[in-house]
Parts: C-alpha cells; structure tokens; sequence
C-alpha cells in the first residue's frame, strides 16, 4: 500500500493525488506511530528500518526523475540519504516534542503535523532555498571530481 502511494506522489505530477492522499492522511497515522515507535527505539533494526526506507525512497525519485517530475541530481543515492535524514529525523523530532504536550488520538495530532510541514515543504521543493547557485558552483570547485548531472542522468537511463 505505502510503496504504490509513494510511486503516484513521485509519478502523478498533479496536485490531485496528494491532495487525495491529505484528505485522508489520518489512515497512514497507525503505520507513522509503529515507524516512530521503532525509530525511537533505535539499534540495528532502526539502522536497518532507516536503511530500507533510503533504499525505497531512492525507488520514488528515480521513479519521477523518469516521468519528468523529478529533477535529476547529480548523486541521486546522497540526495536521497539527506532527505530521508530530514524527513524521518525532523518527524521523530516532531511527535517527540509534541506528543506529551499535546495528549489525544494519534490520528489527530498526525494531520496536524502534516497540516504544518506541508506548504513549507513542497515551496522547498518547488522553488528551492536559494536565490542563486553560487554557493553550488563554490562547493563544486571544491570537492574533488564531482559527478555532473549528465552523469546522474545516464546512470538512471
């Protein structure tokens, strides 16, 4: 269920599949809490947990990198590590400041975190941080033999 839901988000290229998948968010929550429940629990499985989930995200990008929704990079496999470190840890971090706080059903404080990472996230990822690349550029000029985006490109064709 998850892995078809993720392939139509990093596929669909429409505002119709996630706004679909937000009306009923709450449905996701039992699956989010046994996620969080493991994580926090931390060891190998969590190691083991974080590994799978970087593994099938790199399947979701690569996924809409082929269907022209997703931009290429030029290492896709890092790009993908520091977005599931971003989502998975500002999540855990999320519901661990929150959940003693804020005490009721699950489901209810799930949609309110989904309610108030979701614009942020997609003006992220739609527009971008920055206003320009020359922090890129300066960064590019500095690391030893970067992979170019062609590179990231032909390895995904």
């Amino acid at each position: 269920m998850v892995r078809e839901q993720k392939v139509k988000a990093f596929t669909d290229g429409t505002a119709t599949m996630l706004l679909a998948q937000l009306a009923e968010v709450e449905r996701f929550a039992p699956l989010v809490r046994y996620l969080l429940r493991s994580l926090q629990a931390g060891g190998d499985l969590a190691g083991a947990l974080l590994a799978q989930m970087a593994a099938d995200a790199e399947e979701y990008l690569a996924a809409g990198e082929a269907a022209g929704v997703i931009r290429p990079s030029r290492d896709r496999a890092a790009r993908t590590r520091y977005l599931t470190y971003q989502a998975v840890g500002g999540m855990v971090l999320w519901f661990t400041t929150h959940e003693a706080v804020e005490p009721g059903p699950f489901q209810k404080l799930f949609r309110q975190y989904v309610e108030e990472i979701t614009l942020p996230a997609l003006e992220l990822f739609t527009h971008g941080l920055f206003v320009d690349r020359s922090m890129l550029d300066d960064y590019l000029m500095y690391v030893p033999d970067p992979p170019s985006a062609g590179d990231a490109v032909s390895a995904a064709v």
